[in-house]
């Protein structure tokens, strides 16, 4: 699935908000690491990436889809970050 959301932000925008909610990590590639952030970011993303994605990788990875959808929520975007929820849960759904 192609997230949508990505479209909407600059690589560089995501990496300064992440860097600023306390990722204390590389940011080589598009993979970041719960481990590298604070106890209430790891929250956060353990949150999205257990009740609204389908598990693609290992669960201490935060896959650059559920970044920029972390993004997005952190900042208030506006942006439709509906429809790859949707259809990732239909996709969750179909697979059962």
């Amino acid at each position: 699935m192609t997230c949508q959301v990505r479209h909407l932000f600059s690589k560089n925008d995501l990496h300064a908000e992440l860097i600023e909610k306390g990722y204390d990590g590389h940011l080589k590639g598009v993979t970041m690491y719960k481990l590298n952030f604070p106890p209430p970011m790891k929250f956060f993303f353990d949150t999205l990436l257990t009740y609204l994605f389908a598990k693609i990788t290992a669960f201490k990875e935060i896959p650059l889809k559920i970044q920029y959808l972390g993004y997005a929520i952190l900042t208030k975007s506006d942006s439709n970050y509906s429809q790859p929820l949707f259809s990732d849960l239909v996709s969750n759904v179909n697979n059962i």
